[in-house]
C-alpha cells in the first residue's frame, strides 16, 4: 500500500511538469490538476495582454502590419492547440499505464502479504516448540546459566515479534526458579570454599529445597563431612578456653590434630596450653615453696603464681606462710652473715635475733660454735701480738735466745693457725720468724732453701694430671707416696705454692743489703726441666723475677746509702754450655783481645772467671740492658716437657764496690744469680740429636752438683769441686764464704712425682751446708 501511494504522487508531479506548473503542495486527490491549468490560463492571458495593447498602437500607425500580426497570431494558436491535444493524449495514455501498475502492484502487495502472514506463522509454531523444548530440558540442565539465558534469549525473540501465548508465562515462571537454583548453588559453591560447616549445612537444606543438581549437593556434603570433626574439634577447643585443665587442653589439641586442623588455628591454643602447663609447674613450685618454707623461694614462688593466673586462694595461702617466715629467713641470713665474716659483736646479735624470732637451736647452735672460736681466735691473736713483741727484744747474737723465741713464736703461730685465725693477722708474726730463723741460720751458716711449687699447667690439666704437693704451712710441704705409699713431707726455710713474684723475693730482699754490706750472696735456683726455674729468676714482662727485682732492690739500697758511701757497680754475664763457658755480653765466644774464660779461686776461696767482659753500670736500667742482652744470646730448645728448655747454666755476675766517703774504707761484695739449666730424662723430653748431647752435659754438670752437696753433707775432708766448671763456680756459694739461698722449683703434676720427689730430695740434703760468710 505504500508503495501505490508513493507511485501516485510521482505521477501527479510529472504531470504538472508537462503543463509548466511547479505546485507547492501535490495532493493526493483527484482535483490535483485544476490549479495547475488556472494558472496556465492566467499566465495566458497575463502574455496576450501587452501585445494586444502594442497592436493597437501599431495598428494605429499603420494598417500593413496589423493583418500579418493576426495571421501569425492564428497560426501560432493553431500549434499551440494542437500540442496541448497532444499532451492530453500522452497524459492519458500514461493514466492508464499507471492505474494498471496500481493493480499490479496492489495484487503483488496482497501476495507478500499472504506469504508473510504465513512465515510468521511458521517461526510463532517454531519458536513455540522451542520454548517448550528448553523449558522441558531446564528440569535437569547441564548449565543452569547457559539454560537461563536461552530461555529468556528465546522470550525475548517471541516478544518482539509480538507472539503472546502461555508457553512465554510458563517459560518465565522456569526462569525464576532457575535463577533461585543458580543463587543456591553460588552459595554452596561458596560455602564449599569457605568450608565452614554451619554455612555448609544451611547452604545443602537451600541447595535442596531449590532442587540443586545432586553431583553439586554430593560435593557439597562430602566437604561437609570432612569438615564436621573439625568443627566439632573446634568447638570442644573453644568450650575448653575458660576453666579447662592443661590434661583436657592436650586431649582436645591431639583430636584437633587427628581432625586435620591446621597450625595456625592450633597456635592461639597451643599457646593457651603452655600457659596452663606453666600454671600447674607454678602451682607445683608454690605448694613446694610452702612446704620447705623457703623465703625468697616463696616470694619467687608467689611472683609466678600470680603472672601465670594460679588460683587466688593458694596464692593467699603462700603469702601467709611468707609473713611467717621473713623475719626467720632474716636472722637465718644475719647468721649465715656473722658466721661467713665473723666477729664477735655481729655473732652475739645474730644469735640475740635468731632466739627472738623463735629458730630451733639447731639452727643457730653453728654461730654459737663459731662464736667460742671467734673469743679464741681474739685470745690467741693478742698471744701472738704478745710473743711477737718479745720476740722483738731478744738478743740476734744469741743462738739459744733466737731459737727460743723462733719456737715459741712458731707455736703461737701454728696454734693460730689450726684455731682459723686469718693469714693476715699472722703476715708480721710469720716474717719475724722468718727473720729469727734466718738469723740462726746465719749464725750456723746454713744455706737457706726456698721451694717454690708452680700450677698444674693446661696441658698437665687436659692429660688427665693431678696435684700430688700440698704446703702444710709456710715452711713445710707434703707429698703423696709413689703407688698410693705414705705421704712425705720437707721442710723448708719457706714454701710458695705457688706465691707471687712479690712474696718469693720479699723473702730475700734483705740479702741484697748483705751484698752491699760486702758479703758475696748467691741466689741460684734448681730443678726439672719446665718445673719453673727461668720464670722464678727472671719472669715475664708484668711480673719480674727475683733477678729484675734484685736490681732495682740493689740500686734502691745504694741509693739509701749514698750520702755516706760511694758506690761502682759492675756486671757480667756468661753460660755455662756442654761444659764450655760463654761470655754472653759479646757475639763472640770470647771477647776480643782476651783469652779463653777460666775459673780462678783466690787464697781467701773467692772465685772469680778471668778474661770474662765487665760492664759499669751506673743506673738500675743499664744493669737490666746488661741482663736482657745476656738473655738474648742464651741457648734454649723446645722439648716435650718444655717448650722453652734451658740448654745452658745462665750466671749474672754482679760487684759491688763501695767506698767510705769519710775513712775511705772499701767494701768488695757479690751477687750470683744462676739459673741452672734443667734435669731431665732423655725418655721423657723426647730430645735427639744435638739436643740429646746438650741433656746429657746437664745431668753431668747437675750430678757433679749432687756430688758436692753429698759431700759437704757428710763432712768428707775432699769435695769434688774440681769435677765440673759447674761446682767450680759455685765453689764459694756451696761450703763457701758467701750467703747462699737456693730455689728448689717443683712440678705439682702427678706425672712428674718421681722428678718432684727426687728435687725435694736434693734441696733437703742442700739445705745440711754449712757456709763460712765473710765480708769482702
Amino acid at each position: 500500500m505504500d508503495q501505490e501511494k508513493k507511485k501516485e504522487k510521482k505521477d501527479k508531479k510529472d504531470d504538472a511538469a508537462e503543463e509548466g506548473v511547479v505546485p507547492d503542495v501535490v495532493a493526493d486527490s483527484g482535483d490535483a490538476g485544476e490549479p495547475a491549468k488556472k494558472e496556465k490560463k492566467h499566465k495566458s492571458s497575463k502574455s496576450a495582454s501587452p501585445e494586444a495593447s502594442g497592436d493597437g498602437e501599431e495598428a494605429a500607425a499603420g494598417d500593413g502590419g496589423s493583418q500579418e500580426a493576426a495571421e501569425q497570431a492564428t497560426r501560432e494558436a493553431a500549434l499551440k492547440e494542437e500540442e496541448e491535444k497532444k499532451k492530453a493524449e500522452e497524459k492519458e495514455t500514461r493514466k492508464r499505464e499507471k492505474e494498471e501498475e496500481k493493480k499490479r502492484v496492489e495484487e503483488e502487495a496482497m501476495k507478500a502479504s499472504e506469504e508473510a502472514k504465513k512465515a510468521a506463522e511458521e517461526a510463532r509454531q517454531k519458536l513455540q516448540e522451542r520454548l517448550k523444548s528448553l523449558v522441558e530440558g531446564s528440569k535437569a540442565p547441564n548449565n543452569v546459566e547457559e539454560c537461563i539465558g536461552e530461555l529468556k534469549s528465546v522470550v525475548k525473540e517471541m516478544q518482539e515479534a509480538g507472539i503472546e501465548c502461555q508457553e512465554i508465562e510458563e517459560a518465565e515462571a522456569r526462569i525464576k526458579e532457575l535463577k533461585k537454583i543458580v543463587k543456591a548453588q553460588e552459595k554452596l559453591q561458596q560455602a564449599i570454599s569457605e568450608r565452614d560447616v554451619r554455612g555448609l549445612q544451611k547452604a545443602i537444606r537451600k541447595a535442596e529445597e531449590a532442587a540443586v543438581p545432586e553431583g553439586v549437593l554430593e560435593e557439597a556434603r562430602k566437604v561437609l563431612a570432612e569438615e564436621l570433626p573439625k568443627q566439632e574439634a573446634r568447638d570442644k577447643l573453644e568450650a575448653l578456653k575458660e576453666g579447662a585443665t592443661s590434661e583436657q587442653l592436650k586431649e582436645a589439641l591431639a583430636q584437633a590434630k587427628s581432625a586435620g586442623l591446621k597450625k595456625d588455628e592450633l597456635a592461639e591454643f597451643k599457646e593457651l596450653l603452655g600457659k596452663l602447663e606453666r600454671r600447674d609447674e607454678v602451682e607445683a613450685l608454690l605448694k613446694k615453696a610452702m612446704e620447705e618454707r623457703n623465703v625468697e623461694g616463696l616470694k619467687a614462688a608467689i611472683q609466678q603464681a600470680e603472672e601465670a593466673g594460679v588460683d587466688s586462694k593458694q596464692i593467699k595461702k603462700a603469702n601467709k606462710v611468707l609473713k611467717e617466715e621473713e623475719p626467720k629467713q632474716k636472722a637465718r641470713e644475719k647468721l649465715a652473715q656473722a658466721c661467713e665474716k665473723p666477729s664477735i659483736e655481729v655473732l652475739k646479735k645474730a644469735i640475740e635475733d635468731a632466739k627472738e624470732v623463735g629458730l630451733e637451736a639447731a639452727e643457730y647452735s653453728k654461730a654459737e660454735e663459731q662464736l667460742k672460736q671467734e673469743e679464741e681466735k681474739e685470745r690467741l691473736m693478742a698471744a701472738i701480738k704478745s710473743t711477737l713483741a718479745e720476740s722483738l727484744t731478744v738478743d740476734m747474737t744469741d743462738l739459744e735466745a733466737l731459737r727460743v723465741a723462733k719456737e715459741k713464736l712458731g707455736e703461737c703461730i701454728t696454734t693460730a693457725m689450726a684455731a682459723g685465725v686469718p693469714e693476715e693477722h699472722m703476715v708480721e708474726a710469720d716474717q719475724r720468724r722468718k727473720r729469727l730463723h734466718n738469723a740462726i741460720e746465719d749464725l750456723k751458716g746454713s744455706i737457706r732453701v726456698f721451694c717454690r711449687i708452680r700450677p698444674l699447667s693446661s696441658k698437665e690439666e687436659e692429660q688427665g694430671d693431678k696435684k700430688v704437693t700440698e704446703a702444710a704451712s709456710s715452711m713445710t710441704l707434703n707429698i703423696e707416696g709413689k703407688d698410693g705409699g705414705d705421704p712425705s713431707t720437707f721442710a723448708f726455710d719457706a714454701v710458695f705454692t705457688s706465691g707471687t713474684q712479690e712474696e718469693v723475693f720479699e723473702d730475700c730482699r734483705d740479702l741484697v743489703q748483705s751484698a752491699v754490706d760486702g758479703y758475696n750472696v748467691t741466689i741460684f735456683a734448681y730443678g726439672q726441666t719446665g718445673a719453673g726455674k727461668t720464670f722464678t729468676m727472671y719472669g715475664i714482662p708484668g711480673q719480674e723475677g727475683t733477678t729484675p727485682r734484685t736490681i732495682k732492690e740493689l740500686f734502691r739500697v745504694t741509693a739509701q746509702s749514698s750520702a755516706r758511701f760511694e758506690f761502682k757497680i759492675y756486671a757480667s754475664m756468661l753460660e755455662l754450655y756442654r761444659n764450655d763457658l760463654v761470655d754472653l755480653l759479646t757475639e763472640e765466644r770470647v771477647a776480643p783481645g782476651k783469652g779463653k774464660l777460666a775459673i780462678k779461686t783466690d787464697k781467701a776461696g773467692r772465685i772469680s772467671v778471668e778474661n770474662l767482659i765487665e760492664e759499669e753500670c751506673q743506673t738500675a736500667e743499664k744493669l737490666t740492658a746488661v741482663l736482657e742482652r745476656g738473655n738474648k744470646n742464651r741457648k734454649v730448645a723446645s722439648t716435650a716437657m718444655n717448650a722453652e728448655s734451658s740448654r745452658s747454666h745462665l750466671v749474672l755476675w754482679v760487684r759491688i764496690l763501695s767506698t767510705n766517703k769519710d775513712t775511705k774504707e772499701e767494701t768488695r761484695g757479690k751477687i750470683l744469680m744462676c739459673d741452672l739449666a734443667g734435669s731431665e730424662r732423655l725418655k721423657k723430653s723426647q730430645v735427639e740429636q744435638e739436643m740429646q748431647a746438650e741433656a746429657i752435659e746437664i745431668n753431668k754438670s747437675l750430678t757433679a752438683l749432687g756430688d758436692v752437696i753429698e759431700a759437704l753433707t757428710k763432712n768428707q775432708k775432699s769435695v769434688p769441686y774440681r769435677n765440673h766448671k759447674l761446682t767450680q763456680l759455685m765453689q764459694d756459694s756451696l761450703g763457701g764464704s758467701a750467703k747462699t739461698l737456693m730455689f728448689v722449683n717443683c712440678s705439682p703434676a702427678s706425672s712428674n712425682l718421681d722428678e718432684t720427689t727426687m728435687s725435694l730430695k736434693y734441696a733437703t740434703r742442700a739445705k745440711k751446708i754449712t757456709n763460712t760468710a765473710k765480708k769482702g
